[in-house]
């Protein structure tokens, strides 16, 4: 028998499964955001004196110059719907690369041509990458790994498992040491890269067509667009992206040490999983990779705060990443 009673609460349940399915997507669009929120005012609260100054403010963005070029690499891949696993022995391949050749004790090349020959080193190395992976049809993830492997293998032979810091002007130093309107010039530095790739990605041609071979490569390919030169652009980009972030680890330590960029590899996919699951859910996107490169150094510097071992951050890490993973994957599927 139907009552009152029980039309209302039919009624109730319906107005709460509609509020229900409202907000889970203002909580998939903008939950990383709130977390991103509600992090900076826990670290503020819990560590005043240590987390919000402008010195702390200033190295998180500092410090996440780096990883943001290298995540921003690897986001142009992903927008793909590729891998590119070799960034990380490429970011360290490349920092030794340019330190060889711009340091008196070796080469002793001027800072411009040394600097330049890295970059196209790198975007050198992401040519073979996407030429094995776009015209050979080879898998991405089994030939990005494959190549970091050999990427960190010749690091080391180069380096012969030592760090090399004689000879190093400190022009090449500056170039991420140094200052510019109160924050240090690696930080410029990413954001011209953030700006270039944002336009690449989201106001010209080429970023539509890489979009759309991400939703169907084959649709796209018999569309007319030359999807493995596209692919292999892509991949250039990343290798360029991996060179600049090598660039500037390896000035802000005034040397090139081994392997240096295999930290990265993972924190770079964090921010960009991060950054897909803002604003359009399962979309990998240049400023959302921003956030998430700035979220996650704003974690590693808080923690670093209370004294954790470098193995509880890694672990948090990797659970941000599967978290995200799995929030841009809902995304997709919505």
């Amino acid at each position: 028998m139907v009552t009152h009673d029980t039309i209302e609460q039919a009624a109730t349940g319906a107005v709460e499964g509609r509020s229900t399915r409202a907000l889970r997507p203002m909580l998939a669009r903008y939950g990383v955001i709130l977390a991103m929120i509600a992090t900076f005012a826990a670290f503020s609260a819990t560590k005043p004196d240590a987390f919000f100054t402008v010195i702390t403010l200033k190295a998180i963005l500092r410090d996440a110059s780096p990883l943001l070029v290298l995540a921003l690499g690897a986001t142009v891949v992903l927008v793909m719907n590729e891998f590119d696993l070799s960034i990380g022995g490429l970011l360290g391949l490349c920092g030794t690369f340019t330190v060889v050749c711009v340091s008196s004790a070796h080469f002793g090349l001027p800072i411009a041509i040394a600097v330049l020959l890295g970059i196209c080193f790198g975007a050198t190395m992401g040519l073979v990458n996407g030429v094995l992976i776009a015209y050979a049809g080879a898998s991405s993830f089994i030939v990005t790994i494959g190549m970091a492997t050999f990427f960190n293998g010749a690091d080391l032979r180069i380096l012969n498992s030592r760090t090399i810091f004689e000879g190093i002007p400190q022009g090449y130093v500056n170039i991420a040491s140094g200052t510019f309107l109160g924050l240090a010039n690696q930080v410029f530095a990413a954001l011209v890269v953030l700006v270039v790739l944002w336009w690449l990605l989201h106001q010209s041609e080429l970023g539509r067509y890489m979009y759309a071979i991400g939703g169907n490569k084959e649709a796209t390919r018999l569309a007319g667009v030359r999807v493995p030169e596209l692919l292999t652009f892509g991949f250039m980009i990343s290798g360029a992206c991996a060179a600049i972030a090598g660039i500037l680890i390896s000035s802000q330590a005034s040397a090139a040490n081994p392997n240096s960029g295999l930290g990265l590899l993972l924190p770079a996919y964090a921010a960009a999983f991060l950054g897909s699951t803002m604003w359009k859910p399962g979309m990998f996107t240049a400023l959302g990779t921003l956030l998430g490169a700035l979220f996650l150094q704003m974690i590693g510097t808080g923690l670093s705060l209370f004294s954790l071992p470098g193995s509880i951050v890694l672990m948090i890490q990797g659970g941000i990443l599967v978290v995200a993973v799995l929030v841009s994957r809902l995304g997709r599927q919505r």
